[in-house]
Parts: structure tokens; sequence; C-alpha cells
């Protein structure tokens, strides 16, 4: 993606001021976000509506065109392979799964072929990670009991801190790639 960012912007110097919108939408989402604060999507759409002076609508449409549209087109090259077949292999023998994510989630699951039992974002539970709010809230709508719960994830400074958070056993996904190839193609 970064390549891909670089290029697109490479040739199109005009537009060059949408690379700071993504750099922002991701400092506010990690830096300031919270359980604490309702609605947080709109109120950062509008953050940087104000600081870019330009409609929430056309900053919605650079950051679909690049958390979305843009990544479902190569998700299937970056995936790693391995793990969706462990997790679904998983799945098969009944562990749920459920995906949550700081980003919308849905189109990119339905890029890989991935069909989780439920899947949720950060704008949905208006919560970020690692406050662990979210999570909790996602284990008390599936009546689950934290260390029946492992949480796998691929940032320990996020992922690792909200599991941990919540009560929640944690796995970095290598870690899991690594436990579940050998069990299921070893």
């Amino acid at each position: 993606m970064a390549v891909w960012l670089a290029s697109y912007y490479f040739l199109r110097p005009w537009r060059l001021r949408e690379i700071f919108i993504l750099r922002d939408w991701r400092r506010l989402r990690e830096e300031r976000f919270c359980a604490t604060e309702e609605n947080f999507y709109e109120l950062q759409l509008a953050e940087l509506s104000r600081r870019y002076q330009m409609s929430a609508g056309r900053v919605e449409e650079i950051l679909r065109a690049w958390l979305i549209e843009r990544p479902r087109k190569i998700l299937r090259l970056c995936v790693r392979k391995k793990v969706l077949a462990a997790v679904k292999a998983h799945q098969l023998h009944g562990v749920k799964m459920i995906v949550y994510s700081d980003n919308p989630v849905r189109e990119k699951l339905m890029a890989i072929n991935f069909s989780p039992d439920a899947s949720f974002c950060a704008d949905e539970l208006c919560c970020m990670k690692p406050d662990a709010h979210g999570l909790k809230k996602i284990l008390s709508t599936f009546e689950l009991v934290p260390d029946e719960v492992l949480y796998i994830g691929d940032r320990d400074d996020r992922d690792g801190l909200c599991a941990r958070a919540a009560g929640v056993n944690y796995l970095d996904v290598k870690q899991f790639e690594a436990l579940s190839c050998q069990k299921i193609f070893g």
C-alpha cells in the first residue's frame, strides 16, 4: 500500500494534501478517540474537514478510497494464507471466530473470502484499541468469559494491551501461524 500511495501522489502532486489527511486520520484515531466519545467517526471527519477546509463528504471519499476500496483490490496478495486456512479449519471444528478491528473490516473480509461468525469495528463500538471497552462489549454481547477467549492480533501495543486489559489471553498472529500450521499442515 505504501508504494501504491507514494506512486499515486507522485503522479498527482496537486492532491498531495490527501496524504496528510490519511496521516492525521490515523493519528486522531490512535491518540485521541476512546470509549468516552460517542460518534467519534463523525467527530473525526468534522475535525479533518475543519483542519483541511474541505467538506466532510470529500474527506470521507479520500478515506474510503485508501482504507477500503484500494486495499480490497490487493488484499488477496497480502493475506497470510496459512493463517486464513488455519482460522477456517478451527471454525469448521466449532471455534467461534470474531473479528475486531479499529478500521472498517467487512468489505476487506469479503475480499479475502472469509466469513467470521461476527465482525466489529471501532466505529460501531465507539472505542479504539487498546482501550478494552470495545472488547468487553463484544464479550458481553456473546456472553463470553474472558478466560475462555483467545485474542489473536498483530500489534502488541494495540491488540495485546486491549486483550490484557479485558482479561483475555493474547497470541501474536505469527505465533498462531506457527502453532496452527504445525497442527493442521504438519
